[in-house]
């Protein structure tokens, strides 16, 4: 069973639509993978370097810094003496990307400790102060002085967490929507207490191990705990809380449905920041290749052979950057590069404005563009369907104006619209609508083949298998040239044959019959018994119908009298004029066939060959259809049913040669008078021209002695050279 058969054009179509656009609204997990991949991919396309002016710099603890200073992590005297250099040179922020959750082991007051008991160690105890017994407080002392962030970590294990800003919030609970963490590892509480902001430093990477997105905020134990980048932003520009706004607050309504936090807000003595994050609450990073060209030493910075305008009024992010220490990350356009850049880029991104959204409402947009694009994708392929390379170009070119649009968004606005789904739909729909047509075709061709296999030659068969829309399948008016044919006295040579023999015979008649109808591209519409109807110029044009059928005939008429066991007399009738052609006949049975008068004529034609005993009678109209072909006008007649008089000629069936041209001679001479009403002259000159009939119109001049006589004998009044049949 075809395609066709059970399956509609329309839901062909429907179907991949309607799985797509559910698939894009229903966003199950393969497919933000693959939504990332392409996005993955614009980023490492459009890819910037870092700003010159950008205000964040890296304090890196670097292969040199590790190879001046000693293995990592280094004394809190050291990480002091590095945030008060750094403080001097007028940063604004200091965020230490590393978490400072145990005391310094190597503070002296500890070493001490581990002496044994004596007066010596006793009078150290007692020379050494708190600041330098203890590196920590020597380290919190300096923090007191300096603007310092320290890092939190959400652990499965730990302590409950403490914020330093105030935290501030609209609409439904945020916490319903971020990362949780059951508890911390928090800085020592030295050092918590001297820090200005703690944030967290957890990452949450995709599946694919891939930060795509860094949270703004995390829970740790029941609490929102700001992200070390968020944190670094509310000390920089000196805001006291951070607001987190979330669905249903007011002016974001969300119609009851808790669809996830919206923005989070600071407010600070140096101006506002507002951040635009997805429904967790994590802002999708701008990634940028790292350039440790523009990082700066920790070595440097401790030996003073920095820049200080390098630090001066600029967020600074300290991290471990050597190999050695595995801070490594993966974003999308580079496959390893320290976490504290990570933590860099995300606040370069926030202050400078930059953002990479995929709305909540997206996804319906895209089931939209589905649905739209695809029907009228569906729509331009029905019309084109025998357009192939319009077909082709319109399949093309909307995934192709899909993806295009897309990359727009993304350059332009920073707006992230998954080309993955419509283009696979469109793609999808172009494929299913190209093998239904392709089906169809081949459907239409079986029925053209099936329909017209029989009837007419190969050749035509397969010209209208290429092109069937020539064929009009209800019916149409047009000019076609008309054969009847039949064996005479076939009863009685029937009367002498078997049942068997006459099944026979007839097919010894027909199919030579059938090859000449068809060798002269012809199509054999019916057999009726001993004889057989065909005609030209359907379904296919043909320009010279009327020649081919003529020649048609003759092959016809020639087989007839070479045929022996027993040997037959044919006649044929042809005509040239309008019929209707077409798939007729009934519910139950439809053939392709032709009607109307122009074939009622064509039947009578066969049977008047009888009458004036040629073998192939043909109509004026034929005649003059067919210039060339030797024709021997005959008479003038009116046919039973017919208003108006049709010229009758014969179809010379032997060589035009000059007995020939005799008889058509003779038949000029005759004519005339004939038509005149002069009998007598008529049958005079008849007589006359006798031998010129004695070749193969021996009956045409006997019917005409016999027909001139009886009018001779019996006038017709009023006459006027027609023939009444």
């Amino acid at each position: 069973m075809r395609l066709k058969h059970f399956l509609g054009y329309p839901l062909v179509v429907a179907i991949p639509l309607l799985i797509f656009s559910l698939l894009t609204l229903l966003s199950p997990a393969p497919l933000p993978r693959l939504q990332d991949i392409v996005f993955d991919t614009y980023q490492r396309w459009h890819a910037k370097g870092r700003d010159p002016d950008s205000p964040v710099r890296i304090v890196a603890i670097d292969e040199k810094s590790l190879a001046e200073i000693g293995q990592f992590p280094w004394p809190r005297s050291v990480i002091a003496e590095l945030t008060r250099k750094l403080a001097d040179a007028g940063a604004v922020v200091i965020a230490y990307d590393i978490l400072f959750s145990e005391a310094d082991q190597t503070s002296p007051g500890l070493l001490v400790k581990k002496l044994p008991t004596s007066a010596e160690r006793e009078a150290l105890e007692k020379a050494m102060s708190p600041t330098t017994a203890s590196y920590d407080v020597m380290f919190a002392q300096t923090m007191e002085r300096a603007p310092v962030v320290l890092g939190v970590l959400g652990t499965d294990v730990g302590e409950p967490v403490k914020i330093k800003g105030g935290y501030g919030q609209l609409g439904d609970d945020p916490i319903n929507f971020v990362q949780a963490f059951p508890a911390a590892k928090m800085p020592i509480p030295v050092l918590y207490d001297a820090a200005r902001g703690a944030g967290a430093i957890n990452w949450l990477p995709d599946g694919d191990s891939v930060i795509r997105k860094v949270p703004t905020f995390v829970a740790i134990g029941g609490k929102m705990a700001p992200s070390l980048s968020m944190e670094t932003i509310r000390v920089a520009i000196g805001a006291d809380t951070v607001v987190v706004r979330s669905s249903n607050a007011s002016g974001a309504p969300a119609f009851g449905v808790q669809s996830g936090i919206n923005t989070v807000k600071m407010d600070g003595r140096d101006g506002t920041v507002l951040i635009d994050t997805d429904s967790n609450g994590e802002v999708r990073l701008v990634a940028r290749r790292s350039e440790p060209t523009s990082w700066i030493s920790a070595a440097s910075v401790l030996d003073g052979s920095f820049n200080p305008q390098d630090v001066k009024d600029h967020i600074i992010f300290v991290g471990a950057v050597a190999i050695g220490l595995r801070d490594q990350r993966t974003t999308s356009v580079e496959l390893a590069l320290p976490g504290v850049e990570v933590h860099a880029q995300i606040v370069e991104q926030i202050l400078a404005g930059a953002s990479l959204v995929r709305p909540d409402w997206m996804r319906g947009v895209e089931a939209f563009l589905i649905i739209v694009l695809g029907a009228l994708l569906a729509w331009i392929l029905r019309r084109t369907r025998n357009m192939p390379l319009v077909s082709t170009v319109a399949g093309l070119s909307i995934p192709i104006m899909i993806a295009c649009w897309s990359w727009i968004l993304y350059v332009r606005q920073g707006v992230l619209f998954d080309a993955v789904m419509p283009g696979t739909s469109i793609l999808l729909i172009f494929l299913a609508a190209t093998v239904y047509h392709y089906q169809e075709a081949e459907h239409r061709r079986a029925e053209v083949r099936s329909m017209f296999g029989r009837f007419v030659t190969p050749a035509v068969v397969e010209r209208l298998v290429e092109a069937p829309d020539r064929i009009v399948l209800g019916g149409e008016i047009r000019e076609l040239t008309i054969m009847f044919s039949d064996v005479r006295n076939f009863t009685g040579i029937a009367e002498t044959q078997s049942p068997e023999g006459v099944v026979s015979l007839i097919r010894r008649i027909h199919t030579p019959a059938t090859e000449a109808v068809l060798r002269h591209s012809g199509t054999i519409d019916k057999f009726i018994g001993d004889g057989m109807m065909a005609f030209w110029n359907a379904p296919l044009d043909m320009p010279n119908h009327a020649m081919l059928a003529c020649r048609a005939a003759l092959d016809i008429a020639g087989m007839a009298r070479e045929f022996r066991d027993p040997p037959i007399q044919m006649g044929i009738g042809l005509h040239t004029g309008e019929a209707c052609v077409g798939n007729l006949g009934s519910e139950q049975r439809l053939e392709y066939s032709a009607l109307g008068d122009a074939v009622n004529l064509a039947s009578r034609l066969e049977a008047l060959t009888k009458l004036y005993g040629v073998e192939i009678l043909v109509t004026e109209a034929t005649s003059h259809a067919a210039t060339g072909m030797p024709f021997l006008e005959l008479d003038r007649a009116m046919v039973r049913g017919r208003q108006g008089a049709i010229g009758l000629f014969a179809l010379h069936t032997g060589e035009a040669n000059a007995d020939f041209f005799r008889l058509q001679a003779a038949q000029a001479e005759i004519l005339p008078p004939y038509r005149a009403g002069d009998f007598i002259v008529a049958l005079s000159l008849l007589e006359k021209n006798a031998a010129a009939y004695r070749g193969g119109y021996q009956r045409l001049y006997d019917y005409y002695s016999n027909h001139f006589n009886k009018l001779i004998e019996n006038p017709k009044p009023n006459w006027q050279g027609v023939t009444q049949l």
